[in-house]
Order: C-alpha cells, then structure tokens, then sequence
C-alpha cells in the first residue's frame, strides 16, 4: 500500500509524445468532459487518459503489462500497484469522450509552406476514403457494430467498425475521422467529414464517391476535386479542350435524362434549363505498368475535375497526382497494422470501450505524424521518407525509460534512419488481392506474386485527342 500519495498529481508521459499530448492538454479534456476527481484517489482521470494511450502503445500486453512500461521509469514503490481489475474499473469510470476530445485537439492538417510534398500549385492534397477494423465478438458489439456478411458467404468471425477518414496527403495526418457501425456506406460517413473541407484543398477520391449528390456537396465546400470515375463510364462532351481533355456536365437522374435528349437532338435549341448539374474537366489516360521481366499492363482511367483550366492545371500533372490518393491506403496501414498489430482485434468489449480505445489509436497515430512531420521540416525532407514504425519503436522505449526530458530527441533518429535508406521511393506494385497471413485458405490468391513488391517502370499516356474547334 502506498502510503504517499502526492505521487498521482504528477505528469504522468508518453514519452516523447508527451510534447503533444501535455499534463495540461490532457487536464484540460478531463475537466471539459466533467471526469475531475472530488476526493484523490490512487487512479486519477490524469493517469487513466495516459493509461488508455499506453495501451495503444503496448498492444500486445494485457493490463499489467502496459501499467509495468508506463511507470516503469518511476522509482520502485513510489506508484502504486493496481490490480487488473481496478485499471478495468478506471478505464469504465473514464468513459470515451475524454480521448474524443483529446483526438479532436490534436486532429487537422500539420503540414506547412514548408514541408515537402503537402501542396500542389498551393493546392493542400487531401483524399477521404473508408477501411474497417474487427472489435471483440461480444453481444455489445455484435448489437452495435454488428458482423459484415453477404449472400455467398458466411458471417464474419467478428464484428467490424467502419472508419472513414480525411487524410493530409502529404503528411498523412488525419484532418477528420468519423467512425460507426459497419452497415454504412463510405459516403455517409463522408458526408460528416465536409465540414473539414474547405478553400485551398484538392481533394483526392476513388469510384465509390463519384455520385452527383457526393460531388456536388464536396464542390460546395470550396475545395477543389480530383476524383477518378469508372471508365466505361459515358460523360458527354459539352466543350473540347486544347489539351484533349473536354468539359462535361454531371447530372442527378432527372436532369440527365433531359441532357441525353437534347444532346440527341443533336443540340439544337437551347440547352434544357434548371439543370441540377456540375460542369468538370474529364481526363482520360493510359497507365501501362512494365515489370523486371518485360511484361506490360495497361490500365485506362478515367477522372473528373472542377479545375477547368488547362494552362493553369495541366492534364498530365493531375494524371500524376492521382497516384497520391494512395496515400491514404498507408495511412490507414499504419494505424492498422504498425501501431494496432497486425491481424490483431481490439480488446474491448463494450461499446464505449471500442470508442474510448479506438480514439486512442488515432490520438497516437497523429502525435505520431506530429512528430514525423517536425522532424522532415526541420531537415527539409519529404514526411514520406521518415518511417512510423522507427518513430514507434522509439516511443515505446522513451515511455520504459521515462525519457521526457528531450522532447526533439525523436528527430535524430527518424533523420538517422531515412539516411540509411534510399533517398527515393521506388516505383512498385503489388497484386490486388486478399492476403490472409493466419488463415490455411485460399482467398482469391495470385499464384507467386502474394506478399510480394515487384519493382515497376510505369508510364502515364493521355488518350484524349486535342480540339480547337468550338462545337455546334
């Protein structure tokens, strides 16, 4: 039993994330949620926030475990000792909407003019898109999140949160996050996330978001919109451009029909009016991907834009700037796999539980890029090439170490550490397919190419044909 108790009001860390996620911050989000103590207890809200961000830290340790490296940096015998089931009973007491708040302080765009790679002719590059996690298979859980299934198959194993996110392209820092059960569609999630959107974003999308209802309320926010649309699909040229793109119009149901006519008429008359309609550029290219050993692929892709002019954006650089959107898909690799683990559940059972812990990964993952994206500015480097996994790793040894001293001391080595590695990126691929690493099944499996990176030479070809004539 520990007699002095003075100990509780000290700051507890996070190591050399503690400069984002201060003793302040963190009593400030207690206090707004209304989670103060009235009388001093051996698990203050202070140390709990702290505990809960551990164990996003130390996934792969139960309860004592994570409480061992988070004091273990303490002199022995001056913290107390708790049992699993008093952190447990800490952790209810909680409740999520602290580390909501403390995700919602942290959250938003980090890059700045100076970092590399986060702006195109002063464009900020964003993307959205959507990824799900497994959670516990409780009867809480199943209740709320409820289990992804389908006609041909068999229910989950477990229940799935679906997680749409805004991502910082270049940083991949997460802008916004909206999270709920797995039955809604990315779009509806997507549609709680435009208030983050405004002037002065480009913002990156794939074909699930390429509905006229999606594109009209993303224009409306200011931003700019690159998004790609399938390729069969018919967009009527409404005026050539130079280049061999040309501007169309994107309708609901009703207005297209009334388009069709009138384009079949060969557009005589005038245009039909009250058009609920978009007016975007339409750029159509080829990607032909060429392997080690010779062989090509080629794909056609199809985008849409509301940057109509073709001197002040080129086609052939929005084509090139398309392959950002894949920033996300890192983004979303990260938060799954190098900090959560991967193939690994959340552990909570409860519903608020899953929020208070999933809040906790994401309050993490950005303190994390936080500290990757301070690190590539201050030596002029591309956030890119600094590595989250060294960034955690490092983390997880200051917090043991109790090592909050030198806050900058996480810079050194994420430099150090690119270094070591290319100074570029290589161009590489890798088959689309499900890999299961635990599973003795065969899921839609390309026979010698699963898990593997081939290294690629890609080449990007306009197909549009230039026009300077005017139509009819």
């Amino acid at each position: 039993m520990v007699r002095d108790r003075s100990w509780v009001w000290l700051p507890a860390h996070l190591g050399a994330l503690t400069r984002w996620v201060p003793p302040s911050l963190v009593d400030e989000v207690v206090e707004a949620c209304g989670r103060g103590e009235r009388r001093v207890r051996l698990l203050p809200a202070r140390v709990v926030v702290y505990f809960v961000l551990a164990m996003g830290l130390f996934a792969d340790c139960g309860y004592r475990r994570v409480w061992a490296a988070l004091t273990a940096g303490w002199p022995f015998g001056s913290v107390a000792d708790p049992s699993a089931a008093a952190l447990r009973q800490a952790r209810r007491r909680l409740g999520a909407e602290p580390l909501a708040l403390l995700f919602n302080r942290l959250r938003g765009p980090v890059g700045t003019a100076g970092t590399l790679g986060v702006f195109w002719r002063r464009l900020r590059l964003v993307a959205w898109d959507g990824t799900c996690l497994e959670v516990p298979d409780s009867p809480a859980n199943v209740a709320r999140f409820r289990r992804h299934a389908s006609r041909t198959t068999r229910p989950a194993g477990y229940p799935q949160v679906r997680l749409t996110a805004l991502v910082e392209c270049g940083t991949r820092a997460l802008i916004d996050v909206v999270f709920g059960p797995q039955h809604y569609t990315e779009w509806q999630q997507a549609r709680a996330l435009l208030p983050s959107l405004g002037p002065g974003m480009l913002l990156l999308a794939d074909r699930g978001y390429d509905g006229y209802e999606a594109l009209r309320d993303a224009a409306a926010t200011g931003a700019s919109l690159l998004w790609r649309v399938q390729a069969g699909r018919l967009l009527p040229v409404i005026r050539p451009l130079p280049d061999g793109t040309h501007l169309t119009l994107i309708t609901d149901r009703r207005s297209g029909d009334r388009l069709a006519k009138w384009l079949h008429r060969g557009r005589t008359g005038q245009m039909p009016a009250h058009l609920n309609a978009i007016t975007m550029r339409v750029i159509t290219y080829q990607i032909t991907v060429t392997g080690p050993d010779g062989t090509n692929r080629a794909t056609t892709v199809q985008l849409v834009t509301t940057l109509l002019d073709p001197k002040r954006y080129p086609a052939g650089e929005l084509a090139a700037l398309d392959h950002q959107r894949w920033e996300i898909e890192t983004a979303y690799y990260g938060l799954k796999v190098t900090l959560r683990g991967a193939d690994r559940v959340l552990r909570s059972r409860t519903v608020d539980g899953v929020e208070q812990e999933l809040f906790a990964l994401l309050a993490l993952y950005q303190a994390s890029h936080r500290a990757i994206t301070e690190a590539a500015t201050g030596a002029h480097l591309d956030p890119d090439r600094l590595s989250l996994t060294i960034a955690l790793h490092t983390v997880r040894l200051t917090v043991i170490n109790a090592s909050t001293s030198d806050t900058t001391g996480l810079a050194p080595v994420l430099v150090h550490a690119r270094n070591l590695a290319p100074s570029q990126r290589r161009s590489r691929t890798s088959p689309r397919c499900v890999k299961r690493t635990l599973s003795p099944y065969d899921y839609n499996k390309t026979k010698g190419s699963v898990g593997r990176k081939t290294t690629v030479t890609t080449t990007i070809t306009l197909t549009g044909r230039p026009s300077t004539t005017e139509p009819p």
